[in-house]
């Protein structure tokens, strides 16, 4: 399948002034002229037609021109998308036309323009023409509206303007923008056809996913090794309420919703007989301590003597290793009744001797394994013995609890005259309490139903085949980009080097010749090499878009590729004898000419001071040439200034 070209691009003027600039469909359409003639306006000028949020046309060209289009062409079809031109001094317009059909006309009247529709209306018309990202997400998914392709990433694979194409950090339009650049590199993959849309999708809710799991289990720990301090309070007066008979001993156990209905239900309750602390309820708490205490001191001493055995066993092991590799000689005595297992000769001291070897290794093999056996029973108990003494500590803790709670309430009777005072004084807390607390605590999201959903997005992601097909593209362009880049002029240290591209980030590392040296783009040096680099993949992107059908449009704009070697001509180059630089602006042009034949239906625009009259190829592809002697221009001289309010 084709991509789109550009046919057309339009200004209109007072009076039904138009500026018509015809392109030939994939092939090189050079604009030449002096400086202040307005050729850079053009990238500008298609890039605001495309829905960018501003609008940097030229002050010339907003005081002299009301509207300005680009008419797309993809075989029978055809699209005209046109914008008001804003007056000085206003950013933008937010409206924007859009037409499609058949031997669509241009218009020579801002009243003949049509389909006037809102910015992002249009380019939700435009993404479907080109077929970025299928139909608009209309759903309130906040995930899927943060991510999803436009028209405005994909100019980043089809503008190399001045500001980017001697870049020593930015390799694609845009990616010196920070409000741009996240998009640009997220949206790559998508481009390159590594992934659909509803895959990303898929993958930016399960890192969410994941991330909110990971948070909800850290607060669940925090919340099981500290303690809830709404659970605390509650059980503190529970107890104070269920001493003095408002309510039975609380559980442990129970939750903060089950406390919650304890606590409300002690508010409600009437003031009845109860007994006051009494010094036996306290000393059975204390002799509970004291027996706690001391189990935990004894599974102490147990967990204690348990590391020291395997510290030993450690040890004990390392010298049975020892003694078993110097006995291994026995292995290479021979096994005789009434000769030395050495030299054959008659000796029967040296064959008991070779026999007491043989048995004493096989005790020592015979401990080794005994070792084996027993280490992970003591490892087994050493853990239990851990969890024991974990139990134990919290325990204790619960009892100390209980016991200081047991001290205030009797400080706290003896102030009081009447069990009921203490009643009413206890309720009071109660209510003091569910008042700072109103609602019931929060206990987190549920964590099943995460794991569940979790489970369910990996089944559909296959990570694996993602990253495959990622370096399977990156690898291509690497390779288209080393061939073009060895057909461009370069200086040290990039001649004759190998470029490796790489999309997260993008990136390109230089293999030096020779050396096989690694370098970074910063690393090129010169303005010739980062010219060479960003024309090189440019062409290498296309390419790769081209084969797998990217919604890419098969068009590349550069501005001034000649700027390294003579940046502000604008006369016929060819009556400047052939020098160093005047051959290396011949071969990029040689290249230009070469690879967009190659590569069918690719359309470059290459906006140049220089004119090289004797390349015919040159002469047939200038679509304009402008000089300021003529006073041709974008906008003609002539055009009359429009009203600053329209």
């Amino acid at each position: 399948m084709s991509r789109w070209n550009i046919s057309n691009i339009f200004f209109i003027g007072e009076g039904g002034r138009l500026r018509d600039l015809p392109l030939k469909l994939g092939e090189v359409n050079i604009f030449t002229g002096a400086s202040g003639t307005g050729k850079s306006t053009l990238i500008k000028a298609i890039d605001y037609c495309l829905g960018s949020s501003k609008c940097e046309l030229a002050a010339h060209v907003k005081r002299h021109s009301l509207a300005v289009g680009v008419k797309w062409v993809l075989e029978d079809a055809q699209m005209i998308t046109a914008r008001i031109v804003p007056p000085v001094g206003q950013a933008t317009s937010t409206k924007m036309y859009v037409s499609n059909g058949r031997h669509l006309p241009i218009p020579s009247h801002v009243e003949q323009l049509q389909g006037l529709t809102t910015l992002e209306a249009a380019k939700g018309f435009i993404e479907r023409a080109f077929g970025i990202a299928g139909e608009p997400d209309a759903s309130d998914d906040k995930t899927a509206r943060k991510w999803r392709p436009t028209v405005r990433h994909a100019t980043a694979y089809m503008f190399v303007p001045k500001d980017v194409i001697y870049n020593e950090t930015a390799l694609l339009h845009g990616l010196d923008q920070a409000d741009e650049a996240p998009a640009i590199v997220e949206t790559m993959p998508y481009f390159l056809r590594v992934v659909s849309e509803d895959s990303v999708l898929k993958e930016r809710r399960l890192r969410e996913l994941r991330k909110q799991l990971e948070r909800e289990e850290r607060q669940q720990r925090s919340r099981q090794a500290a303690g809830s301090d709404y659970k605390k309070h509650a059980l503190r007066l529970l107890h104070d309420a269920s001493r003095s008979g408002l309510c039975d001993t609380p559980s442990q156990e129970s939750s903060e919703k089950e406390l919650e209905s304890v606590l409300k239900r002690v508010l409600r309750s009437a003031s009845r007989t109860g007994s006051n602390p009494n010094e036996s309820e306290l000393g059975k708490l204390y002799d509970t301590r004291r027996g706690l205490l001391s189990t935990l001191e004894q599974t102490k001493r147990q967990s204690r003597a348990t590391s020291s055995a395997l510290h030993d066993m450690v040890g004990f092991e390392g010298t049975v290793r020892r003694q078993y590799e110097k006995l291994r000689i026995a292995e290479h005595l021979k096994p005789a009744a009434d000769t030395c297992p050495v030299c054959d000769s008659p000796a029967e001291r040296g064959v008991a001797i070779s026999e007491a070897i043989r048995h004493s290794m096989a005790v020592i093999r015979s401990e080794s394994v005994a070792v084996e056996n027993v280490r992970p029973r003591l490892i087994e108990h050493q853990d239990s013995l851990v969890k024991e003494i974990d139990r134990l500590n919290r325990h204790v803790n619960e009892i100390d609890e209980r016991i200081k709670t047991w001290i205030r309430q009797s400080e706290e009777a003896k102030q009081l005259n009447t069990l009921a005072q203490y009643h009413a004084n206890l309720q009071g807390k109660v209510s003091q309490f569910l008042e700072m607390n109103p609602t019931t605590p929060q206990h987190g999201s549920d964590l099943g139903v995460l794991r569940d959903q979790i489970q369910s997005l990996e089944g559909q992601i296959d990570t694996e085949a993602k990253e495959k097909l990622l370096r399977f593209a990156e690898r291509k362009v690497s390779e288209y980009l080393s061939e073009a880049f060895g057909q461009l002029p370069t200086g040290t240290p990039c001649i004759g080097a190998d470029l490796q591209f790489s999309s997260r980030p993008p990136d390109v590392a230089i293999i030096e010749q020779g050396s096989r040296a690694v370098l970074r783009l910063h690393d090129a040096g010169s303005d010739e090499n980062y010219l060479a680099i960003h024309v090189a993949l440019s062409f290498a992107l296309q390419k790769y878009l081209g084969e797998v059908n990217s919604p890419v449009p098969a068009f590349l704009a550069f501005d001034q590729i000649s700027r390294p070697y003579y940046p502000q001509r604008g006369e016929d180059e060819s009556t400047i004898e052939d020098n160093e630089e005047v051959s290396a602006m011949r071969r990029h042009l040689d290249f230009l000419f070469d690879e967009t034949a190659a590569q069918k239906g690719l359309q470059v625009l290459l906006i140049e001071h220089a004119f090289f009259g004797d390349d015919p190829r040159y002469v047939k592809a200038t679509r304009m040439r402008w000089n300021k002697k003529s006073e041709d221009a974008l906008i003609p001289r002539n055009w009359p200034r429009r009203p600053d309010i329209i």
